[in-house]
């Protein structure tokens, strides 16, 4: 397996992949300041209460960086397994003297875990730079405690997690058109629904739990049906 991802990484370069994630880094950064200082430009607003509010700003922040990661997944799933088996790479690719679903393993892992992980440390650079300038020169008036900061990691952990999963649903909908754009829009669909209920219940558990497992649950079956089909594709 191990050796499989490594002629992935040789075979599809990463590096717009990574371009991408330090301006996603940098624009969340941006818009995570530019959400705290919204109660200082327009303090009549109606909710201008909720954005001086560590968890609230963490979570929107989070929310809007998961939907970033899921499309980016479903953008580098349709470069690493929809292009990959369609037309005559596919031939290529099945020719090869491997176990096709050990192949399309290796390449359904590295897309879920470069999208869990990329977002995981860009979410974890822009809380510590925001955290730590806020124990300098505080921008909101709600206090920085550690039961915040642990929650707001805990919370950038699940939206990790989930912008990877909901990759997968995505590739599923690709991969039955053998079509990039069809991935692409079905992974804009998908998380624009799992945002919206998410953050109608912002930091609710049972909520999140719902939506964790319901995604976890269409991922793993569509992970296994996108195996089922390459092993019986014909050459």
């Amino acid at each position: 397996m191990y050796k499989l991802i490594a002629l992935e990484l040789k075979r599809n370069r990463l590096r717009p992949y990574h371009i991408a994630t330090l301006i996603c880094g940098v624009t969340m950064l941006g818009f995570q300041y530019l959400m705290a200082a919204i109660p200082h430009m327009d303090p009549t607003e109606p909710d201008a209460q909720l954005f001086s509010q560590y968890p609230f700003l963490t979570g929107i922040t989070s929310l809007v960086c998961m939907a970033v990661f899921s499309i980016l997944s479903a953008v580098m799933a349709s470069r690493f397994v929809v292009e990959e088996y369609s037309g005559k790479r596919a031939i290529l690719l099945l020719s090869y003297p491997i176990s096709r679903k050990k192949v399309l393993w290796a390449k359904l892992v590295l897309v879920l875990l470069y999208a869990v992980g990329a977002m995981l440390l860009c979410g974890l650079v822009v809380q510590t730079v925001f955290c730590l300038t806020e124990s300098l020169f505080p921008i909101c008036s709600d206090q920085l405690t550690i039961e915040v900061i642990l929650q707001s990691l805990g919370f950038l952990l699940f939206c990790s997690v989930l912008a990877g999963l909901l990759g997968m649903v995505s590739l599923w909908f690709g991969f039955r058109k053998k079509s990039v754009s069809v991935t692409i829009v079905a992974s804009v669909i998908l998380v624009t629904i799992v945002c919206q209920v998410i953050s109608a219940a912002l930091l609710f558990l049972p909520i999140m739990g719902i939506v964790f497992g319901v995604t976890g649950i269409f991922a793993i079956l569509a992970m296994q049906n996108l195996l089922r089909q390459v092993n019986n594709m014909e050459v």
